[in-house]
């Protein structure tokens, strides 16, 4: 059935969404429940003296020439007391040679102030020829309920933890393990709390946690690949690979010692590091000392509990995060001109590719300008869009192309070539970072460029293509595969083009717990129902409009894939949901959520999203909405 809007989309699918009513049923029933107590039983807000004396409560006093100054001397007396409720569940974590108990402790509840109890009620007890008087208080309960999300997420970011590892993203690992011990340092029962873990079962996390960093830095290694030795220049380029239990890793940040400080962080992918010593001080040197970054506190604006962590209390250092590799004295030369750096990729016999040879040449001459520098003779390989493209992601960066480990695949799809994947480390202006990221690039039907995108990562693309034939084509995954990689590039560069082309004119959007749902096309979606709870109307060009101002308010925007999980709709449309932990980073804004995607693959040239839904958490089952939420008929 072929559906029609106004404005002459066309659909082959006839697509019905609704939320899954049991669970619209719980969450409805929930609501009730608490309206219920809301409207039918007022709790009155309780005086100073039933504060005091109740014995129901947390509270402190302030007093200040200001209510505001009154309310801060408050808190900090609540925080007082508060510390001295848990103080002694700190004593196994608290090195008294380094800092007192009670320091500690208030350190510690600092880190809920600073995040959480800004909530805790206020109530002006007096104000007298100009003194205020203050109380700050929360209900006895309220702090059980803080230190108990504190645990869910602890654990939760155990689990990450033993996914990334588990998918070779050794990064994220370290990432999720580490403020896992973060926040359990913080937690007033960090002695007893405990997690299953894989082959071994039930462990406190107290002892697991250093243990199981310790394991992943034991299990890492680097070792030279390639030295590029330039002499003449001062100039040596080590190209390193990096593997975690014999196999490439996914993802890992490193800074390396220079000779006069230790280098900006290098971000690495697919098993390849990077590491350049430029001028006297450096070029000399005969050991790289390498410091894997395991802290990420770039990345704690997505998660203000474990950065005012980090920023109040002192927290434990690892020592076999660092390694050192011996430098050779034999000075490797490498060739100075005329690098195939294509000479391993057989045009000829992958996937059937017409028109090999010009291909070839233009990939040449691309990364020719691109090893120069000097890009004056190659717009004419592009389309307007790629080169759009190319100017910002390549031309506006520092680029240097690294070789190529095994042979890219060259992957036809429709009329479009595909060459993946050109490994190339990358820096710009607006970072203190380099980028190692294997790049994706388009060619349409007339052999221009019309595109370039970052890789997600081998895991990710092996977990699709190596789907039976009931998944898809091969063409069906890599068509899913482009999809999600243009995706996610799009977001960093910014397109506001492609980002409201790929969406369909009455997608659904979910975000937190807040529903948006566009005017439906006749015959395209059920009403999820008469009783709404509260929702925003939202529609496409609303949608753009909000992302182009927090486009234009920061100078980069970058996501990072942590997990993704890929599913496909029983039959023979070409419906799949993806399920993706993100993160979001901005120069003003960084969030961490769960991302759910359906898309319609079924137009291959015009791909469609039908859903999007971000939740910053995880349903309280442990779920992430996903296809089982939806009805398609």
């Amino acid at each position: 059935m072929k559906l029609i809007s106004s404005n002459g989309f066309i659909s082959n699918l006839n697509i019905f969404v609704s939320l899954n009513l049991l669970k619209m049923k719980k969450l409805l029933l929930s609501l009730v429940v608490l309206l219920l107590a809301m409207k039918g039983f007022p709790q009155p807000e309780p005086d100073a003296d039933q504060i005091k004396t109740s014995g129901n409560f947390i509270w402190g006093i302030g007093t200040g020439s200001t209510y505001q100054t009154a309310d801060k001397n408050a808190l900090d007396a609540l925080i007082t007391q508060i510390s001295v409720q848990v103080e002694s569940s700190f004593e196994n974590v608290v090195n008294e040679a380094e800092g007192s108990l009670k320091e500690y402790t208030k350190s510690v509840v600092k880190t809920y102030s600073n995040v959480t109890l800004t909530e805790a009620k206020s109530l002006l007890v007096s104000e007298k020829k100009g003194i205020f008087e203050v109380i700050r208080y929360m209900a006895k309960t309220d702090l059980n309920t803080l230190f108990e999300n504190r645990k869910q997420k602890i654990l939760e970011y155990v689990h990450s933890g033993l996914i990334a590892e588990n998918g070779l993203r050794i990064g994220d690992a370290l990432k999720n393990y580490y403020w896992a011990l973060v926040l359990l340092r913080s937690h007033k029962d960090n002695g007893t709390i405990q997690c299953d873990f894989p082959d071994e079962g039930n462990r406190l996390l107290i002892t697991a946690l250093p243990e199981k960093l310790n394991a992943v830095f034991t299990a890492l290694s680097f070792s030279i690949k390639n030295i590029d030795d330039k002499p003449h220049e001062n100039y040596k380029s080590i190209e390193l690979n990096l593997s975690y239990k014999g196999l490439p890793v996914e993802n890992l940040d490193f800074v390396y010692w220079t000779g006069r400080n230790f280098s900006n962080p290098v971000s690495c992918r697919s098993g390849i590091g990077l590491a350049e010593l430029i001028g006297e001080v450096e070029y000399p040197l005969t050991e790289l000392k390498i410091m894997v970054d395991y802290v990420y506190a770039c990345k704690t604006g997505i998660d203000l509990e474990v950065r005012s962590v980090l920023e109040n209390v002192k927290l434990p250092d690892f020592e076999k995060a660092e390694y050192k590799i011996t430098l050779p004295s034999a000075v490797i030369q490498s060739p100075e001109q005329n690098v195939d750096k294509l000479s391993n990729i057989d045009f000829e016999k992958l996937n059937k590719v017409e028109q090999t040879q010009k291909i070839r040449k233009n990939m040449q001459q691309i990364i020719g300008a691109i090893e120069k520098k000097d890009y004056s003779n190659l717009g004419q390989l592009f389309t307007t869009e790629g080169w759009e493209v190319f100017n910002e992601l390549i031309a506006g960066a520092n680029v240097k192309i690294l070789p190529c480990d095994q042979n890219p695949n060259i992957i036809a799809m429709n009329d479009k070539t595909i060459v993946r994947s050109v490994p190339m480390k990358l820096s710009y202006s607006n970072s203190h970072r380099s980028f190692i990221e294997q790049v994706v690039i388009t060619f349409n039907g007339d052999l221009k460029v019309e595109a370039i995108s970052f890789a997600i990562s081998d895991k990710a693309i092996e977990d699709i293509t190596s789907r039976s034939d009931r998944f898809g084509t091969v063409e069906d995954k890599y068509q899913l595969i482009n999809f999600m990689e243009h995706y996610q590039t799009a977001y960093c560069l910014k397109r506001l083009d492609y980002i409201e082309k790929i969406f369909a004119e009455n997608a659904l959007i979910i975000v937190g717990s807040v529903i948006k749902e566009a005017e439906p096309i006749e015959g395209m979606y059920k009403k999820i129902g008469t009783d709404r709870i509260k929702y925003i109307e939202l529609n496409k060009e609303e949608y753009v409009d909000r992302l182009k101002k927090v486009f234009n308010s920061n100078e980069f925007v970058n996501i990072n894939f942590e997990e993704n999980i890929v599913k496909k709709v029983n039959g023979d449309e070409k419906i799949y949901g993806i399920q993706i932990k993100q993160d979001y980073y901005s120069a003003t804004y960084a969030d961490k959520g769960y991302l759910f995607l359906m898309i319609d693959l079924n137009d291959s040239i015009n791909p469609k999203i039908y859903v999007r839904t971000w939740q910053p958490e995880k349903n309280p089952d442990g779920s992430v909405y996903g296809l089982n939420d939806f009805e398609i008929n």
